[in-house]
């Protein structure tokens, strides 16, 4: 049995502004953990609905946009997100993310634009995308229902 895991070497999400490395596969399957290379920041705000996020600060300065208000963060901060708090984040860090359940599609929702990372246009082309792929994954499931 394996105590010591090694982080993906290719990121299990990305965006515009940040990629996210996992260690896996982790024993407890409640839990994930990743590596985040933040380079702008996340490129929306949101919302978890069962979620709570633990961000270590490891290297790197930015803000932390929490429920109308912002938090400098810097290494050695650690940052707690629990459920249905509106948040988002920029600057350039490396960050440990631990979360609690495991992330799962429909946890989240995606409220608004980070004007820290990304613009208008390029927000509804990223909200868009998303969509698409969401949709393109639910047909697949009800054909396979079908």
């Amino acid at each position: 049995m394996s105590y010591v895991f090694e982080m993906s070497s290719s990121p299990a999400f990305a965006q515009e502004g940040m990629a996210g490395y996992e260690f896996r596969p982790l024993k407890d399957p409640d839990f994930a953990v990743h590596l985040l290379d933040v380079r702008t920041g996340h490129d929306t705000f949101m919302i978890s609905q069962a979620l709570t996020r633990i961000y270590y600060i490891i290297e790197g300065s930015g803000v932390f946009a929490i429920d109308n208000q912002n938090f400098d963060v810097s290494p050695g901060l650690v940052v707690e997100v629990p459920p249905g708090v509106e948040y988002s984040y920029s600057g350039r860090m490396k960050i440990l993310l631990v979360s609690h359940p495991r992330w799962f599609e429909g946890n989240e929702r995606m409220t608004r634009k980070n004007p820290n990372v990304v613009g208008e246009a390029r927000f509804h082309r990223i909200v868009g995308d998303r969509l698409k792929r969401y949709l393109r994954r639910l047909r697949h499931r009800v054909s396979l229902l079908l």
